[in-house]
């Protein structure tokens, strides 16, 4: 999603600038654009579509002797409007005073804009537009005033980062719904919509607020609320937030997937104690004092799958009732608050928008809100009343994969610390425990198949359509696996449930419609077997994805061989091997693999 990269301080901000937007570059985008000016006023603004290293070349044929000190760049992810220069941030007012850089959606900007038509012109599409021609329209001699007064206009979410040019030294930024940190350094200030793009460059950080501006000026900066200066608590950046490598992988993708084992382990420690084969964790302690009946797990796309899977184990090991709501949809759904009812939000981007939303509606009810997220300090991670971190570690590829691996681990820990208090019995728990402390390992062994995984994959790139199925606890994955395979290769995929393919789907089954099937031992295998006899009959090409010696493989086409867990932990293991096949059938079809085509990593609206 769009990305904002802002600086004000003692050194060049060009350099600085254009290496913040590479480092906002695995969010997702379509353009980037870049405006700097110096303190005589002189100013430096330049645009490009498409990859930052456009706006890098057009920069470098465009250099001149000057020095600029103060700086908004911006990589968009076009929601108004299509990919052209026009519609590229920054953008500015008629009297081509201030600069605006922006994210999140203005929803009523169309009634402002045709307001403001009657006065100004405009050059773009883009509701970002609107926030420069109102600057200018409100204007009374102070850049933070304005902003205050402009900002009281907006409906919707949104960053902002504002350069008004007869006050060269100064930045003005505001903050509702989308993210933005202030990171400091001896060298100056930086505002970023990313967290992990100040890594680098800032020593320490803070988070500004709903409602909240800034006012940087020769490299300081003030926070303010309703027109009050704000003291806001600075926290040291550490490695944790810093811009991954890719090692010797040609993608990021690839190398989470090999992270997966390692992440995995960081997960589990200090919550699971192998020893005694318990779980020990405060947050879930402090959870214990809530009387809880039901639970709603409210997420989207690969977290929401996750979601899936967590429902059959929180039915079946802790026996509470369990729905998943896809977040989007749940907004605008009745709410039915219910005092006794556990609301989890999951984000793998840790800024989803529709997420937050609910959180908000949740705790107007007074209902309980539980967040699990990946960094530390996100907007979602502060919005709850309790929740724990995946501990995943910075993820730069688009489709998520090492943090559903770790939302899993924590909704399975979950599961069976909540039905520890309940009927739950400690043997079982000690026999899942024992097979999870050796998912890391069998993950680990999963990742180094790369040439049998290749091979299945030459094999089956040469089809459009997919079906993937999987019955019970391992429906989640499937459909997990099924997203994997669209994002990264954009071939057509679908999944269902194993047993409702003839409900309906048979229709399309044959040779040219491969279906994927997950059919781990214990997880109604035999009834699985039957629906793969049925889709044999009418020549389909079936890849099964089985327990290492199933009795029933040879009546799969091919078979990606997996080790014997619990049945509990049977979503865990076809993950990395499905995985790994849709990059290797992405990589064959020449798909760009971290960034794939109309998607973002972090979706910051609704």
């Amino acid at each position: 999603m769009c990305g904002i990269f802002a600086y004000n301080g003692k050194q060049n901000a060009i350099p600085l600038l254009v290496e913040g937007l590479r480092n906002l570059e695995y969010r997702g985008y379509d353009s980037a654009g870049v405006l700097w000016i110096n303190k005589e006023g002189n100013i430096f603004l330049e645009k490009a579509v498409w990859k930052v290293s456009n706006l890098a070349r057009q920069v470098d044929d465009k250099k001149d002797s000057n020095t600029y000190h103060n700086g908004i760049a911006h990589t968009r992810w076009a929601t108004h409007g299509k990919v052209t220069v026009e519609n590229t941030h920054p953008h500015f007012s008629n009297n081509n005073r201030f600069f605006v850089v922006h994210n999140g959606i203005i929803e009523n900007y169309l009634w402002i804009k045709r307001e403001l038509q009657k006065k100004y012109e405009f050059y773009s599409d883009t509701d970002t537009e609107v926030i420069a021609k109102l600057i200018e329209e409100l204007f009374d001699g102070d850049i933070k005033s304005t902003l205050d007064k402009v900002i009281q206009k907006l409906v919707g979410a949104y960053a902002i980062a504002v350069i008004d040019t007869e006050n060269p030294d100064t930045l003005v930024g505001a903050k509702l719904g989308s993210p933005m940190i202030i990171g400091e350094s001896n060298e100056g200030i930086f505002l970023s919509s990313d967290i992990n793009a100040l890594g680098q460059i800032a020593t320490q950080f803070t988070t500004l607020d709903d409602h909240e501006t800034v006012v940087i000026q020769n490299g300081k900066f003030e926070v303010f609320a309703n027109g009050d200066s704000v003291n806001k608590r600075m926290e040291v950046m550490d490695e944790t937030h810093e811009i991954a490598d890719k090692w010797d992988f040609p993608t990021f993708t690839q190398k989470e997937i090999y992270e997966i084992p390692d992440v995995l382990k960081n997960c589990l420690n200090g919550r699971v104690n192998f020893e005694e084969k318990m779980i020990h964790n405060e947050t879930l302690q402090e959870l214990d004092e809530y009387d809880i009946e039901s639970i709603e797990i409210i997420a989207s796309g690969s977290s929401y799958f996750a979601g899936v899977v967590w429902k059959s184990w929180f039915e079946s090991l802790s026996w509470i009732k369990t729905e998943v709501r896809v977040s989007s949809e749940f907004l605008y759904e009745t709410f039915l608050p219910n005092k006794k009812t556990l609301y989890i939000f999951m984000s793998q981007s840790w800024e989803t928008a529709d997420v937050r939303e609910w959180i908000k509606m949740v705790q107007q009810k007074w209902c309980l809100t539980f967040g699990i997220v990946n960094v530390v300090g996100s907007t979602i991670a502060r919005m709850c009343d309790m929740g724990l971190y995946t501990y995943s570690g910075v993820e730069i590829g688009v489709a998520s994969t090492k943090n559903i691996v770790n939302q899993l681990a924590v909704l399975l820990i979950m599961a069976l610390h909540m039905g520890a208090s309940r009927d739950l019995q400690i043997n079982e728990i000690k026999k899942i425990i024992s097979d999870l402390e050796k998912i890391p390992n069998w993950l680990r062994v999963l990742t180094e198949q790369k040439e049998s995984i290749h091979a299945l994959a030459k094999k089956y790139a040469q089809y459009k359509n997919f079906f993937f199925l999987g019955r019970n606890v391992v429906q989640g994955t499937a459909a997990e696996c099924s997203l994997k395979l669209k994002e990264l290769s954009y071939l057509h995929a679908e999944c269902y449930a194993t047993g409702e393919l003839k409900h309906g789907p048979l229709a399309l089954v044959g040779p040219e419609f491969p279906c994927i099937v997950i059919n781990p031992a214990e997880i109604q295998n035999e009834k699985t077997v039957s629906n793969v006899k049925e889709i044999k009959a009418r020549d389909g090409v079936v890849l099964g994805v089985l327990t290492e010696w199933d009795e029933h493989k040879e009546i799969y086409d091919d078979v990606i061989e997996l080790p014997k867990t619990h049945p509990t932990l049977s979503p865990f293991l076809p993950l990395i091997p499905l995985w790994m096949m849709s990059v290797e059938i992405a990589t064959l079809l020449w798909k760009d693999i971290d960034k794939p085509q109309n998607l973002a990593k972090s979706v910051t609206v609704e």
